[in-house]
């Protein structure tokens, strides 16, 4: 036995030694993982859940006959098709909650943090490649591309107030028109979507001017709706907006 055997302690200096303290310094560091005991629950919640379905269709594969079981596994890959679309729809409504903004948030950003809260809600309304664009030293649009493949151009105006402006009205400074978009909208593609956001309200000829130019506004009211989790094709009703031939 003491030829097979040769080491029935663990002297200081071998590998047996060396793991006995790595383990217990685990141990001291609750980092030692679950014990079987902890793991058996869910193992035993597993198999249940695999093997009641399955003891199921083949009782009735025995005792009916097997249309019965092929129905009862229609069924059973139904209610397991729902109980996913269900779950992956409260997550994605969780997600929804947790992107929204209030405010309180967006008058206390600046102009960086104003342009990235709008991103985030352009990001989880399905917009995609929504990046900066640098018009001028002081002025940065957003452009992106929608869901329905339709292009996104955003300027921005804070209230006359400034980040602590709360409702006042936005000032009336030059966007210098539409952004200039990357690539040229498809034939039969959804008219490119401009927008003017702002923390606060427009005025009658900012609104003259958007009206004029084909340019959306979103002033405090609908941001507030926005951030709160409204989508933006809800919002602004952009189904109803889709690509029409020039009258020219």
């Amino acid at each position: 036995m003491n030829a097979v055997w040769p080491l029935s302690r663990s002297p200081v200096g071998t590998r047996r030694s060396w793991r006995k303290r790595e383990e217990l310094q685990r141990w001291l560091n609750g980092q030692q993982g679950p014990g079987w005991w902890e793991v058996a629950p869910a193992v035993a919640a597993v198999l249940a859940v695999l093997g009641l379905p399955l003891a199921g269709l083949g009782w009735l594969w025995s005792r009916v006959g097997w249309w019965a079981a092929l129905l009862a596994a229609g069924a059973l890959v139904y209610a397991a098709g729902t109980a996913v679309r269900w779950r992956r729809a409260v997550l994605a409504r969780r997600r929804r909650r947790a992107r929204c903004f209030s405010l309180a948030e967006i008058d206390a950003s600046d102009a960086r943090g104003f342009r990235a809260i709008i991103g985030r809600l352009l990001l989880r309304d399905g917009w995609t490649q929504v990046r900066g664009v640098r018009i001028s030293r002081e002025v940065v649009h957003l452009v992106g591309n929608g869901p329905d493949g339709r292009q996104l151009g955003v300027a921005f105006e804070r209230g006359t107030g400034g980040a602590q402006g709360g409702g006042g009205r936005a000032a009336l400074r030059p966007v210098g028109g539409a952004p200039q978009l990357p690539t040229a909208t498809a034939p039969g593609a959804a008219r490119p979507l401009f927008l003017v956001v702002s923390s606060g309200t427009f005025t009658r000829e900012r609104v003259v001017w958007a009206a004029r130019h084909g340019v959306r506004l979103v002033d405090r009211a609908l941001l507030q709706r926005w951030a709160a989790g409204e989508d933006l094709e809800v919002l602004l009703d952009l189904g109803m907006d889709q690509a029409r031939p020039d009258a020219s």
